[in-house]
This record gives C-alpha cells, sequence and structure tokens, in this order.
C-alpha cells in the first residue's frame, strides 16, 4: 500500500511542478488507475502536511548545488541499476525526497544484498523512508501505526 501512496505522491508533485490544477479530475484519474480512496487521501495528506507544517520543506528537500549530481561509485552500481537510479533522482528533483533521505534510500538497497535490487524493492524502502522515519522522532505525526501502538 505504502508503493501506491509513493507512487500518487509522485505524480501529484509532478503535476505541481508542471503547474497543472489538481482537482476532482485528477481524483478521478487516480481512481481510475485503480488506486483506492484511502490511497488517494493519504497522498494528499501527505502533501499538505509537509508543506503546511514545514514551510521550506520542498526548498529544503532541494538543497545544495543546482548542477550537482549523483554518481555511483562501483560498488554501489552493483546494487543500483540505472533505472532505480533515476527514479531516485526523480524523487529529489520533485522534491519527494531529501538528499539525506536519498543517501539513507541507497544505503537500504545495499543493506538488502539484491543484486540488483528490483525497482519494487525500492519503492518499499521509499515508502518505509517516507512513512516511518518520522515515526520515532515525531509518533503522533506517523501515517501509520506501528505494531507497538496503543489506541486508547
Amino acid at each position: 500500500m505504502q508503493e501506491h501512496i509513493v507512487e500518487i505522491i509522485v505524480y501529484l508533485m509532478s503535476e505541481l511542478r508542471n503547474n497543472h490544477a489538481i482537482n476532482e479530475r485528477t481524483v478521478h484519474s487516480l481512481s481510475k488507475k485503480g488506486y483506492s480512496q484511502m490511497e488517494i487521501s493519504t497522498a494528499f495528506s501527505w502533501i499538505v502536511d509537509r508543506t503546511a507544517s514545514e514551510r521550506d520543506y520542498l526548498n529544503s528537500a532541494l538543497e545544495g548545488n543546482p548542477f550537482s549530481f549523483r554518481v555511483l561509485h562501483e560498488f554501489e552500481k552493483m546494487f543500483i541499476s540505472s533505472d532505480v537510479l533515476g527514479y531516485l533522482i526523480q524523487l529529489t528533483e520533485l522534491g519527494v525526497i531529501a538528499h539525506d533521505q536519498r543517501e539513507e534510500i541507497i544505503d537500504r538497497c545495499i543493506i538488502t544484498g539484491m543484486q540488483p535490487i528490483p525497482l519494487d524493492a525500492v519503492k518499499k524502502i521509499v515508502g518505509d523512508v517516507l512513512f516511518n522515519a518520522a515515526s520515532i522522532a515525531a509518533p503522533s505525526r506517523r501515517v501509520f501505526l506501528q505494531p507497538s501502538d496503543v489506541i486508547h
């Protein structure tokens, strides 16, 4: 489910970056593609939460020299295909992930030991980083409940 939400976030951020309006047609289009209302709502909530609570989230995600780019070490290339690297660059350019999150995702890809890691597995890692990374620091801001969470 997290992978679907990440796909929706990437789509919405791309639309926003291209100055396209997000409206009922967008939601209807996503529904027709097979995404559930809960997935769509969660993606919208994630975007609104990031832009409302962290005013400079998108700008901070793009910090650094705009002319720099990430080059993989030969060791990293064993685990990260050009498709996966392209996906991570896209997420960074859209402001979905920050540079430090991209590095964390690359590290986690290497730790899996899969050579090369499939894009579907990377999408799961991205979902984990986006939705669970802040869970320790700010449990009230999590999108998903953890097994140890107690609801009163």
